[in-house]
């Protein structure tokens, strides 16, 4: 990371602080493997034919006929921008990975590197004019390592260096900073709405950077099974207009159902929401049931929340959501709310490495299973999950019917409103030591593996 200048932006989101955390080796040791991960040929039994892609090639060059089984092979070190596609699809039983040797191959969802000075014109002091292809903007990440940018919802709210603001119906975005962009940024990467790859049935992802999106990374479609996300770096995500002042942002989503889903051991962090998702909602219009889910071995870090469910309900909606054989295990979650979207969410209390949101109801599960994974330190609260009874307005005391929690450990340091837990709209629970801490852990998993307060992170 080089900045020479203005590390700190508007919202007081600093891109050079470190955190050391409680599981700082652990969480090293994980991410070496995930970057370091052998190519896909080597993990893969690859059936079909395979296409390799290399950096020289443009996505076009990706033959029209795949079939299942195919592969399609990108050269590690190269750089594809999906660009105006909005997004790129990954065909029904097909195989994206890499080979060769060095990074993994990059899929960026912003349009270009902006750090040029043919797309700038100087509108007044301090403030700079870009022309847009259309969607709303999320996020600008500069030097590909800090997504420094602060979404404002008035041009006359310019005021500090990387506050931007977007207009849908010139196309134009304004960012005030004090110096030359393009002089001061070897890259700048302008992260619009859209996804970057959609996966259908059996689809695999495999040992790709996917990022600099304004929505999401990588999304299934909806009611998809056999779909794989492995080896893969996901990161820089988020910030986009979803409604009102709701912004969107998800590494990896898993929308509306899925059968025999596996997201194993993938790097994902600085999403503007959750790092990984899967979710049902009642203004899509449709009943989703989620059957045989592996998230496992994952290192998400300094996301809005590491890994969120949530679900619609029988016993509220005609429509309903069922959860049976859900593994939740070996993750390594870090840094929930430490990262750059934090003071711009109109939500921060709902900060959290497990979100199982407002609608999250337990007893629709079976066989759902959260062990062994490292929660190290979150902003807001570990936990948040509104489990409760609404006729008696209370937390369950018994374990819920088809969740286990065991064998989890658990790193927490002092948060700014002290909460610790949410397990109830109206009664979060409070952690200011050890003991306390181990109280409000003892409510989700009655078996941890350890509790441990940090005293400084």
């Amino acid at each position: 990371m080089i900045f020479t200048k203005y590390t700190t932006n508007s919202s007081g989101y600093d891109c050079t602080r470190k955190y050391t955390g409680g599981f700082s080796e652990g969480a090293g040791k994980l991410k070496r493997e995930i970057l370091n991960s052998k190519n896909t040929e080597e993990i893969y039994d690859i059936k079909g034919k395979k296409y390799y892609i290399n950096r020289n090639m443009s996505l076009s060059d990706i033959p029209e006929n795949l079939s299942e089984g195919d592969a399609v092979l990108f050269e590690r070190g190269g750089l594809w921008r999906v660009g105006d596609r909005e997004k790129f699809l990954v065909p029904e039983g097909v195989i994206f990975g890499a080979y060769g040797k060095g990074d993994k191959p990059k899929f960026y969802g912003s349009f270009h590197n902006y750090a040029d000075k043919s797309f700038w014109e100087k509108e007044s002091k301090n403030i700079w004019r870009i022309q847009l292809k259309g969607r709303n903007v999320g996020s600008i990440a500069f030097n590909e390592t800090a997504l420094l940018g602060v979404k404002k919802w008035h041009f006359e709210d310019l005021k500090n260096n990387y506050d931007f603001y977007y207009n849908g119906e010139s196309q134009q975005m304004w960012l005030y900073y004090e110096g030359e962009p393009w002089n001061d940024f070897y890259n700048i990467e302008i992260c619009q709405r859209g996804k970057v790859l959609q996966l259908f049935n059996n689809s695999v992802v495999d040992n790709l950077f996917v990022g600099y999106t304004g929505s999401h990374a990588i999304v299934a479609d909806t009611a998809s099974n056999g779909i794989k996300i492995t080896n893969c770096e996901v990161a820089y995500v988020g910030g986009a207009m979803q409604f009102d002042e709701v912004r969107f942002g998800n590494g990896v989503e898993i929308q509306l159902g899925a059968t025999n889903a596996a997201v194993r051991h993938n790097y994902v962090h600085q999403c503007y929401d959750a790092g990984i998702t899967f979710q049902s909602w009642t203004s899509a219009g449709l009943s989703s049931v989620y059957r045989n889910m592996d998230i496992s071995e994952n290192l998400i870090e300094f996301c809005g929340y590491g890994i969120e469910y949530f679900t619609t309900s029988f016993e509220r909606n005609k429509l309903y959501s069922e959860y049976e054989n859900i593994r939740i295990a070996d993750n390594i979650i870090r840094f929930s709310g430490y990262e750059w979207s934090y003071e711009q969410r109109p939500d921060k209390w709902m900060i959290s490495h497990i979100r199982g949101g407002q609608w999250a109801w337990p007893d629709d599960c079976k066989g759902f299973v959260i062990t062994g994974n490292v929660f190290d330190c979150s902003r807001a609260s570990i936990i948040f999950w509104w489990w409760h009874d609404d006729s008696k307005n209370f937390i369950h005391p018994e374990p819920h019917r088809g969740l286990t929690v065991k064998g989890n450990t658990y790193f927490q340091a002092a948060t700014a409103d002290k909460r610790c837990m949410n397990y109830h709209i109206n009664k979060p629970v409070y952690a200011e030591n050890i003991d306390e801490l181990k109280t409000a852990v003892a409510l989700f998993d009655e078996s941890p593996e350890e509790v441990v307060w940090v005293d400084r992170i």
